[in-house]
């Protein structure tokens, strides 16, 4: 009938919707890329005494996980900074570079220790390869286990951030569909406006009272 409301279809949830997004950005979805600590650790891709790469497998997830969830959870409080001029501009612009150089110092500094630490041992009169040291040795007795164990983490925990900061400019600028050339100009323009693009004013209702 005329008078009958037609039905409105669902809203995807914004997480699915995000989470497609980042298949088609990166080839890959976000699982995989905060999963990335438990196939290096499987295959053995990075060196690692085997009494620390159960739980560092799962405390470097766990954190990429947590921080995937943060940045998509203050995603609004990024837009404006990201795509309009303003004091913290630059810095948002730069944190990802900042974070693939501490992810390359991360590397630096754990072969490093980790180097110290198996000289440390051979000190001590363990004649074992370094395969055997790194399989045989006990928890407790790990020289400069602390340190290597926050390297580690640092490495895929930088990482991440500097992949999800990437990753959410490009969905942002999707999702205001803003015009890249503009972007090039220092400006911000929906694709096809006349005007310059700008976020969506926050409603009087839900304004924090003055």
């Amino acid at each position: 009938m005329a008078g009958e409301k037609q039905a409105v279809p669902p809203k995807p949830m914004r997480l699915a919707v995000f989470a497609n997004f980042f298949k088609g950005y990166m080839s890959v979805s976000t699982i995989v890329a905060a999963s990335i600590p438990i196939p290096v650790a499987s295959w053995k891709l990075i060196p690692i005494y085997a009494q620390q790469r159960g739980f560092l497998t799962v405390y470097a997830s766990l954190f990429c996980f947590l921080l995937l969830a943060f940045v998509f959870s203050v995603q609004h409080r990024l837009a404006r900074p990201m795509f309009f001029r303003s004091g913290l501009s630059g810095t948002i612009a730069t944190l990802p570079l900042v974070f693939i150089v501490l992810t390359l110092g991360c590397i630096i500094a754990y072969h490093v220790v980790l180097g110290q630490s198996i000289a440390q041992l051979r000190e001590l009169g363990l004649r074992f390869t370094t395969t055997e040291l790194l399989d045989k040795v006990d928890a407790s007795e790990i020289p400069h286990a602390v340190e290597l164990a926050a390297y580690y983490l640092g490495i895929f925990i930088f990482a991440e951030a500097a992949f999800v900061l990437m990753a959410i400019r490009e969905y942002l600028q999707d999702l205001l569909h803003l015009d890249e050339v503009s972007l090039l100009h220092g400006q911000a323009r929906a694709i096809d406006a006349p005007a310059e693009a700008h976020l969506p004013a926050v409603p009087e209702s839900t304004r924090a009272p003055g």
